[in-house]
């Protein structure tokens, strides 16, 4: 599909707690729909609200208090952070051993359109605790 190259985007993760422990392994999904988005009386009664599904997405994790990049964006020939989808959109499963306990977390992302990286506005924020 050719993307507008000026398309912003509304971007939410619908399953975010307030706090994981660190025995789990979370699941984020992303909910994210175009910025300009308006739909017509006949979309809003005969549809559900569907995320769009963008194929190149990444997500970094940094610590609240400091800024300490605890998970860079993976964007090189690895990719360790490019999001898996499916038919519901985009999502990222994150074991929480992997940070330190008693923390807040923010959690941004980073959309590859048109050739370029486009961070999101959005900062989505968690604690980790033991």
């Amino acid at each position: 599909t050719a993307e507008n190259p000026n398309s912003t985007y509304n971007t939410s993760i619908v399953n975010l707690k307030p706090s994981y422990s660190t025995k789990e392994t979370a699941r984020f999904r992303l909910f994210v729909r175009k910025q300009n988005w308006s739909p017509t009386i006949y979309n809003k009664a005969t549809e559900t609200l569907n995320s769009e599904v963008i194929d190149s997405a990444y997500y970094r994790i940094f610590r609240i208090s400091d800024g300490y990049e605890a998970i860079p964006y993976g964007t090189g020939s690895e990719q360790e952070t490019k999001m898996s989808y499916d038919q519901s959109g985009s999502y990222f499963d994150l074991d929480m051993s992997l940070l330190q306990k008693d923390y807040a977390y923010g959690l941004s992302l980073a959309f590859h359109l048109n050739g370029k990286y486009v961070e999101q506005p959005e900062v989505f924020k968690f604690r980790v605790e033991g």
